[in-house]
């Protein structure tokens, strides 16, 4: 039986998706690569990150230790863009209205957030991880 090694190729496509996002956004909208950071450690985040961290009494404290480190993110534009790439991630193309609404009123356009959909999209079915 033969061995294959994909990962120069796995790589390639993560170049791809970053070099489709830099590029297809328009010149008005070219993400940063701060914000093409934050999709790619988006990948790794669950649907439970985009839950507000609940609160814990001295018994919760006592018997479950301290309180987990928030996932969210100081700055709201990185934020709402953190949370469309979780949703995208998550769900693919099945996005709620929600996470498109919270995107616009942070300041990215519909070119932005089309290619951020778009890369993750074709990034999820290369990696072997079907669409929704």
């Amino acid at each position: 039986m033969a061995f294959i090694d994909f990962s120069g190729a796995m790589s390639q496509v993560l170049d791809a998706r970053k070099h489709d996002l830099s590029t297809n956004s328009g010149p008005s909208g070219l993400l940063s690569a701060l914000e093409l950071r934050v999709v790619e450690l988006a990948r790794d985040d669950g649907l439970e990150t985009l839950r507000s961290p609940r609160r814990r009494g001295w018994l919760g404290k006592l018997i479950f230790g301290p309180v987990p480190v928030s996932p969210t993110l100081a700055d709201n534009r990185l934020e709402a863009l953190r949370r469309l790439a979780v949703q995208v991630w998550r769900q693919g193309y099945l996005l709620p209205s929600s996470a498109l609404r919270e995107a616009y009123e942070a300041g990215y356009n519909e070119a932005q957030v089309g290619a951020v959909i778009d890369s993750i999209g074709r990034s999820r079915t290369l990696s072997g991880r079907l669409p929704a």
